[in-house]
């Protein structure tokens, strides 16, 4: 069982500086000699636990896809209305803070879904799983009256994901007619037209009461 619990470890170390690498030097220095590097190993020990170099990089992603996805999972649990929980949404899907390296990572990782089965498999997975999420709570947010749905609340939740990607990508690759803010006021923009309220994207980790509830007439 110990060595087991050895080798799990090991495996999400490597996975862990291979996050860490992707997000630093792109896909295309993801080498075995940069990630043995990162993790103060040999490559020989790397080779030990991923044989090949593809393995690796396949399971770092799909490390990264459920680490992002559960992440945002908890940001909207607990006792909280449809509009705070979709404002919570709508600030965990934009680059920042300790999720900033696994965007970066997706991002890079994205452009080689293409021409790989497999991460587009995961991009596909995970893109599904995050429009599940914002479906969910657009749902509840109609039963409850809290929203007015201009359209299905699953082909809203797949505009707020598309749009999430979108900026997203523009904010990794520093466009200096998008900034952050203005990517919030955009969802938020978007929000009110496909809702019929104001929702603005809340930060999840600040203090109960220094929290709006998002919402406005």
């Amino acid at each position: 069982m110990a060595r087991r619990k050895d080798q799990a470890a090991r495996r999400e170390h490597l996975t862990a500086a291979t996050l860490t690498v992707i997000a630093a030097h792109g896909l295309a220095g993801a080498t075995m000699k940069n990630i043995a590097a990162e993790a103060g190993i040999s490559p020989r020990l790397i080779a030990y636990y991923y044989p090949e170099l593809d393995g690796l990089i396949e399971a770092a992603h799909q490390a990264a896809t459920d680490r992002y996805y559960w992440s945002r999972q908890r940001a909207i649990g607990g006792d909280l209305s449809p509009a705070e929980k979709l404002g919570r949404l709508m600030y965990s899907g934009l680059p920042r803070g300790e999720d900033l390296l696994l965007s970066q990572v997706l991002d890079e990782i994205s452009v080689n879904a293409s021409r790989s089965p497999m991460h587009a498999t995961l991009m596909t997975l995970l893109f599904d799983r995050e429009v599940s999420l914002y479906t969910a709570v657009l749902e509840v947010g109609r039963a409850t009256g809290a929203f007015t749905l201009t359209d299905s609340a699953e082909a809203i939740a797949r505009n707020f994901v598309a749009l999430e990607d979108a900026f997203g990508l523009h904010l990794l690759a520093h466009n200096s007619s998008l900034s952050l803010e203005r990517a919030e006021q955009q969802l938020a923009s978007y929000a009110h037209a496909a809702l019929g309220v104001r929702v603005t994207p809340i930060d999840p980790n600040l203090p109960k009461d220094a929290k709006k509830s998002g919402l406005r007439s």
